[in-house]
């Protein structure tokens, strides 16, 4: 499927990912199948490649996207202007040709079989490289950018997004100084094990624009990883960071009607949790948690909120 993969599944996906070589390229599939300087046919097969082309064009260049990307993607919203392209439900060859593409946008670890086919058939095909942090998103902006013809507009809004993440930074350098960071780790859990983000993730980038300190990166982690109860007991967080419930309910594909959340609130085991003893578990929407483009800086942004509003909490507390 091509949608973000839940924290608990990208540890794996990192691995396999660590094989891959020069993913951000326009692969062509056959002589004379390149894409026209501006395609105007465009396919984006993840909510990352979602995020990046609905960014750089207008909305009547894209030919279709993954049902998913309404949970996962900035058009979780559905604004009217995109109700109308088509949508499909995974990666296969047959709904995507159906489309008639002249550029198909994936993610890297998508179904190779599926982009042989698209090769094969002469359509040209964009392979996204992973996102861990700012610099990678901002290298997804141009690659797709230079790929549709609309280098300028990808200039602008790295610009644009480069002094929102000043402005974050400046806050948090302001709130650094009135009090110690808070020291805090993301947590995600469907039922099963749970799982974690060390540096190396957009999470953690995350954190750092907003000045946390994550708990995970600090033990030496890179990427995602496996967190138990015990792992949670040992590092007891100020602040624990999960993904907030879908709008479209308890049988949505992510953090299935706040899975995470409930079950720090309710497990036995974790009530001597600081976070959970003190109600300091904050939310992101579930296409901000899982973000893989340069959407992060808006989940940083949404991030700050929450922790200004649970500072503020805190100190009236503390007057009382």
């Amino acid at each position: 499927m091509s949608f973000p993969i839940p924290v608990a599944f990208r540890g794996a996906l990192a691995l396999a990912l660590a094989a891959c070589v020069a993913c951000s390229r326009v692969e062509q599939a056959a002589p004379g199948g390149s894409a026209p300087a501006k395609p105007v046919r465009i396919v984006a097969t993840s909510a990352t490649a979602v995020d990046i082309v609905a960014a750089l064009v207008e909305p009547g260049r894209i030919a279709g996207f993954p049902v998913q990307a309404l949970e996962y993607s900035s058009l979780h919203a559905e604004p009217p202007q995109f109700a109308a392209i088509a949508k499909f439900e995974a990666y296969l060859a047959e709904p995507v040709l159906a489309l008639r593409p002249d550029l198909v946008v994936i993610d890297p670890w998508q179904a190779p079989e599926t982009s042989a086919r698209l090769r094969e058939a002469g359509v040209s095909v964009l392979a996204l490289p992973e996102v861990r942090g700012l610099e990678d998103a901002y290298a997804a902006l141009r690659a797709v950018a230079q790929a549709v013809g609309e280098p300028e507009r990808a200039e602008r809004l790295q610009g644009e997004l480069e002094k929102r993440c000043e402005g974050l930074r400046e806050r948090a350098a302001k709130r650094s100084g009135a009090r110690e960071p808070l020291r805090a780790l993301c947590y995600s859990n469907f039922g099963g094990a749970g799982s974690t983000a060390g540096s190396g993730t957009t999470v953690h980038a995350m954190f750092e624009l907003v000045g946390l300190r994550n708990l995970t990166a600090e033990r030496g982690t890179v990427g995602h990883t496996a967190a138990t109860f015990e792992d949670l007991l040992a590092l007891d967080p100020d602040l624990i960071v999960t993904s907030q419930p879908l709008k479209m309910g308890e049988g949505s594909s992510g953090d299935r009607g706040g899975a995470s959340g409930k079950l720090l609130r309710t497990e036995p085991m974790l009530a001597g949790l600081r976070a959970v003893r003190e109600d300091r578990i904050v939310a992101l929407p579930a296409w901000l948690f899982a973000s893989g483009s340069h959407e992060l800086v808006t989940g940083a942004e949404k991030l700050e909120s929450e922790v200004e509003a649970l500072l503020a909490r805190l100190e009236g507390e503390a007057h009382k």
